[in-house]
């Protein structure tokens, strides 16, 4: 069965806009105030898509900013749009960067895209300098005992890989890490729905269009799931 790419089709970005997360650039700016991060220092999105943050942080922080993402389709059409900058083809779980060279990895509403979500984070440790920080935006189950029957479903969707967010704090701080700060921010997520909803009906008729295919139960049982929305920032602690 071939994997649907939620994220590559058309009818996403028109109701999330190029960031294709809820809520936008909010959490971002977020983000950027509590890490207080100075001129040029180096940040890298992970999963950056087009590459809109990543000229979010240049332009309006002045920050030396880079991206990689998978998805080639993604990475060619941020390039007509912004023209060349530093995004590059690549995964979480593989960084293609030295050791200490960021001041801050950001994974927003990506990290519960990948397939090694572990590797991802020993990766990001690995690629910050000491006490850099670590932005993880994404969702996750408030209920988590109906995670599994989500995770069956072959949707590439960060609602397929809503995080146990218990497990992913010990993940986090088994790393090498220390959570500064843990926020929920579930609101960003419904207001996002409402939208989907007001425009195509609901939410099982927008997953059939977005990822061109029957998708069965899975808004029935991503409802049991009742999913959330979160902003994590850790910091890497020095080994």
């Amino acid at each position: 069965m071939r994997s649907c790419s939620v994220y590559e089709n058309e009818d996403i970005r028109g109701v999330t806009g190029d960031t294709l997360r809820p809520g936008g650039m909010f959490l971002t700016d977020r983000a950027i105030k509590i890490c207080d991060f100075k001129n040029r220092d180096k940040i890298l999105d992970v999963g950056c898509g087009m590459g809109v943050t990543v000229e979010k942080l240049k332009r309006e922080y002045n920050l030396e900013a880079f991206g990689v993402d998978p998805s080639i389709k993604l990475l060619e059409l941020g390039k007509e749009k912004y023209g060349n900058h530093n995004i590059t083809l690549g995964r979480g779980e593989e960084l293609p960067h030295k050791d200490g060279f960021f001041k801050g990895v950001m994974a927003e509403c990506t990290m519960s895209l990948m397939e090694d979500f572990m590797k991802t984070i020993e990766e990001s440790y690995r690629v910050l300098e000491d006490k850099g920080y670590f932005v993880i935006s994404d969702v996750y189950a408030r209920r988590p005992e109906y995670l599994e029957e989500v995770q069956k479903h072959n949707i590439n969707s960060c609602m397929r890989g809503l995080f146990d967010i218990e497990v992913l704090k010990e993940a986090v701080v088994s790393s090498g890490f220390e959570i500064i700060c843990f926020e929920d921010w579930t609101d960003l997520l419904k207001q996002l729905m409402v939208k989907i909803i007001f425009k195509y009906g609901s939410m099982s008729v927008f997953w059939e269009i977005a990822t061109c295919s029957s998708c069965g139960d899975f808004q029935k049982k991503l409802t049991l799931c009742k999913p959330g929305y979160f902003l994590l920032i850790a910091k890497k602690i020095v080994r």
